[in-house]
C-alpha cells in the first residue's frame, strides 16, 4: 500500500506546475509601476521573469514577441523550469521567430523518450529487445521505483544542440541579454540561481519535474526543478541588476473549494501550497506582473498546442502593450534589432577527452564513435556519436561539451555509467493464445566483471524459464562468450487439412554455448554446441499417437544482419537471420538430421507515410529423427527469428519440414503511430523440398491490419485469408515474448 501510495503522488506530482482545467482560480491582479517615482531621463535596466508551467510555458514566446513589438529592450532576464528553457534561448540570441520555429517543429514525445536508437544497440540486445514495459530498479534494499520517468538523454541532446554557439561561455551575464535559471538543490531544498557554469547543466536542470525528470547531477550536487523553491524567480533579477522587473506568471493558481472534486484535484491544490506563497512572495517585489490566463484551460502537457499557446501568450501581451510603450520610452537606448541566431558552424576539432567511463575503456569508445583527430563535426555529427555511446550497454546519461583554445577545439564527452540491477515486465494479449506476462530480470558483474546475467519468466499458454549469461571480457573487444538455458513448455494443436484433431503437450530443455561479436552492431556471427531433451506427448490424442522423448546434441551457426529501426512498425531497414543446425553421429550425437532457415524482412520508406515491406523465408531439412522444434511452423514465436507472419492460418495449423515463402506489403501511417496496412503472401509448404512453383503446389493469402504504438506497446487487429485454411480475425496488444 505504501508503494503504491507513493506511485500515486508521484503519477500526481507531474501537475505540479500545470495541472489543467482549474475552475474559478484565485487570481492576484496585475500590479503597475508608479509612474512618477520614474524620471523621463531614467534609463530604465529592464529584468523580464518568466516563470515554470509546463508546455504552459510556451506562451512566452508570445509575450516576447509583444515586448519586441513595443519597441522595449530586455536588459536581464531570469527564468525558472519551461520559464529559463525559453529565457535561456533568448538571451543567447535567438529571434522570437526562431523560438516560435523551435516550439512548432518538435516532436515533444520522441523528445521525451529516452529509447535508445536500436541501430546502435548491439547485437546481443537486438536478439531481445522490445519485450517489456516498465523497469524496477533494484538498490540495496531491493526493488525500487526509477529515479524519474524520463532520464532525460535526448533532451539534453537537444539543450547541448541549441546552445552549441556558448560551449565555451561559462559567464551568463556574458551573453547578449545576462541571463540566471533557477534550480532546486534536491538535499536542501533551497533555490540555487545558475548564472554561470554550461548552460545546458543549467537548464536541465532547471527542468528536471521531479519524478517525471530523473535529478540532474552537477559538480557533486543533484538538482530538481527550481519551481520547487522559486516558480517567479523576481529577487533574482534584481539582484542581477535590473532596476525594473516584468514577471510574466503561467502558473496554475489555487482553486476555491467547489472545484476541488477529485482525488487528483485535492492532491495537486497540497502541492501547490508551497510553490504559490513563494510565488505571491515574488510578485510583491515585482513593478509589474502579467498573468497569462487566457491559457488555463489547457495543460501543461500540451506540447502539441504549441501555436495556440504561442498566441494566447501574445493576445495576453497585447493588452499590455501601451504601458511597454511607456517603459520603452523611459529607456535611454533602443532595443537592438535582433537577427536570427546563425546555425551551429561545423568545427575542427583536434582531440576528445572522455570522462568517467570505468567500464569501457576510452579507446573502444573512440573507435565505436570513430572519432579521427583534425575531423570536422557539427552539432549533429556529435548528436549521431552520442547516440552510438548511449545506445551500448550500462550507459544512464552521455553529454558533451565543445572546448576551445583560440582556434583549437576539443570534444569533451562525460559518460554517467549504469550498473544498477533491473526487473523488467511486459504483458501481451492475443485473441488466440490469451493474456501472458513477462518477467526479466537483469544481473550486471554478476559472475565477472563486464557480463550481465539475465533471467526470464514467460507465464500463460505458452511458458519459459530462461537464464543467459554472457561476459564480454574487458569490454574493450566486440566479442563475448554466451551461456543460455531454458525450458520451454507449450500446447501443440494438430490439423488435419482444415480441422483440428488432437492437442499435444511438448516440452523442451536447451543448453546452448556460443561464442560470437555479440558486442557489435552490424553483422553477428555465433556459433557452438547445443544439448536438448524434447518431450512430447499427447493431451488430446484421439489418433493414439505414441508418447516421445529425445536428448541430442547439435553444432549450431547463427547469423544476424539488423538495421530495423523499431521492432513494431519499423518504417525503414532490414533484418536477415540465418541458422543452421547439424546433428550426427560421427559428432556421438544420437539424433541425425539438419535444418537449415533464413528469414529476411526488409522495409522501404517511400515517403513520409507510406513503406513497402518484403519478406522472405525459406527452410530446409533433412534426417527422419527430425526434432519437433525444428518443424516450421508460421505465426508461431521463435526466439530466434520471431513470429513469421502467413495470412490466414491459426497457429500450428499449418507445419512442414520444408517452406518456401514470399510476402509483399504496403504499409500506411496517416497519422502518429497509427498504422494500416495490406500484405500479399505466397508459400509452399512441403515434406520434400522441391522448385515445383505451380499454382496447384502454392498457398495464397492476404491480410489486412490496422495498429498503433502505444505505452502499452503495439496494437493491431489483423484480418486475413488464404487459399488453403480459410479466414481469421486476430487482436493483439503488447510486444511479443
Amino acid at each position: 500500500m505504501k508503494n503504491f501510495l507513493h506511485l500515486l503522488l508521484i503519477t500526481h506530482f507531474f501537475f505540479l506546475f500545470s495541472a489543467a482545467n482549474p475552475v474559478h482560480g484565485i487570481q492576484s491582479h496585475p500590479i503597475y509601476p508608479a509612474e512618477e517615482s520614474l524620471h523621463p531621463s531614467d534609463s530604465l535596466r529592464l529584468g523580464l521573469v518568466l516563470s515554470g508551467g509546463g508546455a504552459l510555458g510556451i506562451a512566452h514566446i508570445g509575450v516576447l514577441e509583444a515586448i519586441e513589438a513595443a519597441g522595449l529592450r530586455i536588459d536581464y532576464i531570469t527564468g525558472t523550469s519551461m520559464g529559463s528553457l525559453i529565457g535561456g534561448l533568448y538571451a543567447i540570441g535567438y529571434s522570437t521567430g526562431q523560438l516560435r520555429e523551435i516550439a512548432l517543429s518538435n516532436n515533444f514525445t520522441e523528445l521525451f523518450l529516452d529509447r535508445r536508437q536500436r541501430k546502435f544497440i548491439s547485437n546481443f540486445e537486438k536478439l531481445s529487445d522490445a519485450r517489456t514495459i516498465v523497469t524496477f530498479p533494484i538498490r540495496e534494499t531491493g526493488i525500487d521505483l526509477p529515479l524519474g520517468v524520463i532520464k532525460g538523454q535526448n533532451i539534453y541532446n537537444y539543450l547541448a544542440k541549441l546552445t552549441w554557439s556558448v560551449h565555451d561561455n561559462d559567464d551568463f551575464y556574458t551573453f547578449p541579454i545576462p541571463f540566471a535559471a533557477i534550480g532546486t538543490d534536491i538535499e536542501t531544498g533551497e533555490a540555487v540561481v545558475f548564472h554561470s557554469g554550461y548552460l545546458p547543466d543549467a537548464l536541465r536542470a532547471s527542468i528536471s519535474i521531479p519524478s517525471i525528470f530523473t535529478p540532474h547531477p552537477i559538480q557533486n550536487r543533484v538538482y530538481v526543478d527550481g519551481g520547487l523553491a522559486r516558480n517567479l524567480p523576481v529577487e533574482d533579477v534584481i539582484q542581477m541588476g535590473a532596476n525594473y522587473t516584468i514577471a510574466v506568471d503561467v502558473g496554475t493558481p489555487l482553486q476555491l473549494a467547489d472545484s476541488l472534486i477529485s482525488f487528483s484535484s485535492i492532491l495537486t491544490q497540497t502541492l501547490l501550497y508551497r510553490v504559490q506563497d513563494n510565488v505571491a512572495e515574488q510578485k510583491r517585489l515585482a513593478d509589474y506582473v502579467i498573468e497569462v490566463e487566457n491559457i488555463q484551460h489547457l495543460s501543461g502537457a500540451d506540447f502539441d498546442k504549441a501555436e495556440l499557446l504561442i498566441e494566447l501568450g501574445r493576445q495576453e501581451a497585447e493588452r499590455h502593450l501601451e504601458q511597454f510603450k511607456k517603459l520603452a520610452d523611459l529607456q535611454s537606448g533602443n532595443a537592438p534589432k535582433r537577427e536570427d541566431l546563425r546555425e551551429g558552424e561545423k568545427l575542427e576539432f583536434s582531440q576528445i577527452i572522455i570522462e568517467g567511463n570505468t567500464i569501457y575503456d576510452t579507446q573502444f569508445i573512440i573507435d565505436l564513435i570513430e572519432f579521427q583527430p583534425f575531423g570536422i563535426l557539427g552539432p549533429e555529427d556529435i548528436e549521431e556519436k552520442i547516440a552510438k555511446i548511449y545506445s551500448a550497454r550500462f550507459i544512464d546519461l552521455v553529454t558533451y561539451r565543445v572546448l576551445s583554445n583560440e582556434d583549437d577545439f576539443t570534444l569533451l564527452i562525460t559518460i554517467r555509467e549504469n550498473t544498477l540491477d533491473s526487473i523488467q515486465i511486459g504483458l501481451r494479449y492475443e485473441s488466440e493464445t490469451k493474456a501472458s506476462l513477462f518477467l526479466e530480470g537483469n544481473f550486471h558483474n554478476l559472475i565477472f566483471n563486464g557480463s550481465t546475467a539475465t533471467t526470464v519468466v514467460r507465464l500463460g499458454d505458452r511458458m519459459r524459464f530462461g537464464l543467459d549469461h554472457i561476459y564480454f571480457g574487458a569490454l574493450g573487444t566486440r566479442f563475448g562468450f554466451l551461456t543460455s538455458l531454458s525450458y520451454d513448455s507449450e500446447n501443440v494443436e494438430w490439423y488435419e487439412k482444415k480441422e483440428r484433431i488432437s492437442r499435444f503437450s511438448n516440452s523442451l530443455w536447451r543448453g546452448d554455448f556460443s561464442i560470437g561479436n555479440f558486442l557489435s552492431t552490424n553483422s553477428l556471427v555465433a556459433s557452438g554446441i547445443r544439448f536438448e531433451k524434447a518431450e512430447f506427448g499427447g493431451k488430446i490424442n484421439p489418433s493414439g499417437i505414441k508418447a516421445s522423448e529425445s536428448r541430442h546434441h547439435a553444432l549450431f551457426l547463427k547469423y544476424v544482419y539488423d538495421d530495423l529501426h523499431r521492432t513494431s512498425y519499423p518504417v525503414d531497414g532490414r533484418r536477415i537471420t540465418a541458422e543452421a543446425v547439424f546433428s550426427d553421429k560421427g559428432i556421438y550425437s544420437p539424433a541425425d538430421f539438419m535444418h537449415l532457415s533464413l528469414f529476411a524482412d526488409h522495409y522501404i520508406r517511400i515517403n513520409e507515410f507510406i513503406t513497402l515491406n518484403q519478406k522472405i523465408w525459406a527452410g530446409y531439412t533433412t534426417g527422419r529423427e527430425l526434432p519437433w522444434n525444428y518443424w516450421f511452423v508460421p505465426n508461431r514465436f521463435d526466439p530466434f527469428h520471431r513470429t513469421i507472419s502467413f495470412a490466414g492460418a491459426n497457429r500450428y495449423q499449418i507445419t512442414s519440414r520444408n517452406v518456401q515463402m514470399a510476402s509483399f506489403g504496403i504499409q500506411a501511417e496517416p497519422f502518429y503511430h497509427r498504422f494500416a496496412g495490406i500484405e500479399l503472401y505466397a508459400g509452399r509448404f512441403l515434406d520434400q523440398w522441391d522448385f515445383d512453383f505451380s499454382r496447384e503446389s502454392t498457398d495464397f493469402g492476404i491480410s489486412l491490419r490496422l495498429g498503433a504504438l502505444t505505452i502499452a506497446g503495439p496494437i493491431q487487429l489483423i484480418l486475413s485469408r488464404n487459399s488453403a485454411s480459410g479466414t481469421t480475425s486476430q487482436l493483439q496488444i503488447g510486444y511479443q515474448f
